[in-house]
């Protein structure tokens, strides 16, 4: 859902860092920020530390209007989150997604969308889309399908 709104969003600024709880310890912050400075300046950038990277953010970006999905966050980047929400204008917007029912308040988001997880009928047909590019998969991968979505 965060992907589609990001796509259908034209003439800004934005960044779409998926699966973030992914890095963690002491590369996860300069990871984080390199994409973040891909995405909006156009231009790879070494972030040799946390601290360079946070301090190229905000001299490159402080005051833009920017878009920021952020995928699966995690408790472990809040802080970074915090820093990020500083620097921007007030026009930017920061959307993020997580399992973590606590980071919302941790983070004093303003918004909170809680999603229903799918049932079977319909992760078997948001599988068969992106496998197949059909609602329904092929007889013959019916039943991995199924043990696919359903797992």
């Amino acid at each position: 859902l965060a992907k589609a709104i990001y796509n259908q969003i034209h003439g800004t600024e934005k960044s779409f860092i998926e699966d973030i709880k992914q890095p963690s310890g002491t590369r996860a912050y300069p990871l984080l920020e390199q994409q973040l400075l891909l995405d909006v300046l156009k231009t790879k950038m070494k972030t040799p530390s946390a601290e360079m990277g946070r301090i190229m953010i905000r001299d490159r970006l402080h005051g833009k209007r920017v878009l920021i999905v952020l995928d699966d966050v995690s408790k472990f980047h809040a802080s970074l989150l915090l820093k990020w929400r500083e620097w921007f204008s007030g026009e930017t917007v920061i959307i993020i997604t997580t399992r973590d029912v606590d980071l919302p308040r941790i983070l004093q988001v303003d918004s909170v969308f809680p999603l229903q997880l799918m049932n079977e009928n319909e992760s078997l047909e948001l599988l068969s889309w992106h496998a197949f590019g059909e609602a329904k998969p092929k007889d013959e991968y019916d039943s991995l399908a199924k043990s696919v979505a359903i797992h």
